[in-house]
């Protein structure tokens, strides 16, 4: 959404310099704050849906979803509105808008500093009223307004404390759920730590950031600061702050972020082996380390349950005809592959998600550390019944799961 908000900004800036045409300031005001409201509702919802486990772009969902796609699809009805008043904007700019105070292009040198700032009110922005190059600034640094306060660090840890305290885990994606499911595998602790520990410091940049943009608007609005100092563009150590902080803080991200991903694509000496095969629009399972009762390998398929088959208490759009059954704390390799079309198999509360092309095997492996049943879908577009490929796995005691060995 940041290339809308640049083509937004890009036409309420250039437009009037090039066409000499201005624009109703009020309803631009407007327009904006509709936009920021709508965009927000919309993509925040998707955040903690990504969080959940959802999958893009699927035509049905589980009901636990539905809540918070509810609220995306009323803020994309908020954007849609905010682009009708930006067209209402233009045609009032092309057809009714009042032309400029001076011709933007052709902006004669003015004999004092003083004169010039005061004309500069005139234009629609200060760029077009400097002189070209213009005079260096006597300033070695940007003047200091007032030091942080400490109710940034206090929401800081608020904020923090909410998204790692106040949370009711489960193993499923729940209705109006903000964060991750509960972890059963030693790689989804770790992403689940790995995210907590960035996003602290990220909510301490994010209120930082926050508090110097409100600081600056509340300091030097028009009202208080009638006359610009049109000199005051550059800060050369501020910018050198600005540029070289960022990247720092992205290295020091790397370097967890690289290691736990290369620790999650080591295979540690499976004890069992299960192969998923994805179909459009199924999922088949097979395991090769064990024979079946006609001396074949145990394979079977895995259907989604029609929601008029459902029993009482069981997931809409997430429930299986057959389950995989895997031994808990038991090292297991899955190698993936698919027949038609690219799948991806997913299962969030295990911290996997491996992609399935047709004629190429790919592997993860995963040591379930307790007992449950855990959920997921395809997360890669496969065809018109991409919502319809859940993933149920079920771990079991090595007792319970020797018994099933000899059933099947």
């Amino acid at each position: 959404m940041g290339a809308v908000f640049a083509l937004f900004s890009g036409w309420y800036f250039w437009i009037p310099k090039i066409l000499g045409l201005d624009y109703n300031i009020l309803l631009s005001k407007v327009h904006f704050w509709i936009l920021f409201i709508g965009v927000n509702v919309t993509f925040f919802p998707q955040h903690f849906l990504g969080l959940q486990g959802m999958p893009r772009r699927i035509s049905d969902y589980p009901d636990a979803f539905s809540g918070w796609n509810l609220i995306s699809s009323f803020g994309s009805i908020i954007s849609v509105i905010a682009t009708i008043l930006f067209l209402h904007i233009v045609y009032l700019q092309l057809v009714e808008g009042n032309a400029v105070s001076r011709y933007p292009w052709a902006i004669p040198q003015f004999f004092t500093d003083t004169y010039q700032a005061l004309i500069n009110r005139a234009y629609p922005g200060l760029e077009w009223c400097l002189q070209s190059p213009p005079k260096p600034h006597a300033f070695v640094s940007l003047p200091l307004q007032s030091s942080a306060d400490s109710w940034v660090i206090t929401i800081s840890f608020i904020v923090n404390y909410i998204f790692n305290s106040c949370i009711d885990f489960c193993d499923a994606p729940r209705a109006w759920g903000v964060y991750f499911q509960d972890s059963a595998s030693p790689q989804m602790e770790a992403i689940v730590e790995l995210h907590d520990n960035i996003m602290y410091y990220l909510a301490i940049i994010l209120f930082g950031v926050g508090w110097i943009i409100l600081s600056i608007v509340r300091n030097f609005v028009s009202s208080k600061s009638p006359i610009s100092n049109k000199y005051l563009n550059h800060g050369t150590l501020i910018e050198l702050i600005w540029t070289i902080t960022p990247a720092l803080i992205l290295i020091l991200i790397a370097f967890p972020s690289f290691k736990l991903l290369y620790l999650m694509d080591e295979v540690t000496d499976p004890s069992i082996t299960l192969y998923a095969e994805g179909h459009q629009w199924y999922w088949s399972y097979q395991y090769p380390d064990f024979l079946s009762s006609d001396d074949s390998f145990i394979e079977f398929d895995s259907y989604l349950v029609p929601e008029s088959d459902l029993e009482k208490g069981t997931l809409r759009m997430l429930e299986v005809d057959n389950r995989v059954i895997l031994p808990e704390l038991t090292h297991t390799r899955f190698i993936v592959g698919a027949a038609d079309v690219i799948h991806s198999f997913a299962v969030p509360a295990l911290g996997i998600k491996c992609d399935a092309f047709p004629g190429r095997l790919n592997q993860f492996s995963v040591l379930i550390n307790r007992l449950g049943t855990y959920y997921g879908q395809c997360s890669e577009i496969c065809g018109i019944l991409h919502s319809s490929m859940p993933i149920v796995v079920q771990s079991v005691s090595l007792e319970k799961f020797l018994h099933w060995l000899l059933e099947q």
